[in-house]
């Protein structure tokens, strides 16, 4: 019996998500995947069954209205057939453009952190919210099961701040984005609220996955 990697090659995308891609819900996103590798020609692998189609494998999911200039999935490729990756490129919208394809070296199992920059409207300056992320910021986290109160500085690896263009307050974060554990942007602003520093996301951006030793998935 053959191997079965044999019979495919792995790749891996990482691609943007912005302009009206943001509103993109992850099953939106997914079927957009999939018509632009159909479209694009290339030999790509497909799943058996009554309705075969590509094989194809996301990282986490991005909220909605979040941007990603980071963003990777995964799909196979038939062994010892040509391609052209700009004939898969070119298959994709603006809004969903290809930056890298290439052969990955780590699995998606080994995220721990996702890298964000989030811009805050906000009348506290960078440094007062700087101070604020050095004490307790208790929020009430919600997942499909429960609701419990965590700090979520527990949930953070790194975090810096400066002041942005037009009096904003830009966050560059590092917060844990792993299947056991993950912390949404969103709780940066409503921990900070919570200590009485009102601010307001305008914009959120990923940028990366990390690995728990701080280095890139790859």
């Amino acid at each position: 019996m053959s191997d079965p990697k044999t019979m495919f090659k792995e790749m891996r995308v990482r691609f943007c998500k912005t302009d009206d891609a943001i509103y993109f819900s992850h099953l939106d996103l997914n079927r957009a995947v999939l018509r632009a590798l159909r479209r694009s020609g290339i030999p790509y692998w497909s799943k058996g069954g009554f309705s075969p189609h590509p094989y194809c494998v996301f990282a986490m999911p991005l909220s909605l209205g979040f941007e990603s200039t980071g963003e990777l999935f995964d799909f196979r490729l038939l062994p010892g057939v040509e391609w052209e990756p700009e004939d898969l490129k070119n298959a994709f919208p603006d809004s969903l453009k290809v930056l890298e394809i290439y052969e990955p070296c780590d699995p998606f199992k080994e995220i721990a952190f996702a890298a964000y920059e989030v811009e805050l409207e906000t009348a506290e300056s960078a440094e007062t919210i700087a101070a604020a992320f050095k004490q307790p910021l208790t929020v009430l986290k919600k997942t499909k099961r429960s609701e419990q109160e965590v700090d979520i500085r527990e949930f953070i690896n790194k975090i810096e701040t400066k002041t942005g263009e037009d009096g904003l307050v830009c966050l560059f974060a590092e917060l844990a984005s792993g299947n056991q554990r993950s912390l949404s942007p969103n709780y940066l602003a409503e921990g900070l609220c919570n200590v009485g520093l009102f601010c307001k996301i305008r914009k959120v951006r990923r940028l990366k996955f990390l690995k728990a030793d701080g280095s890139e998935i790859l």
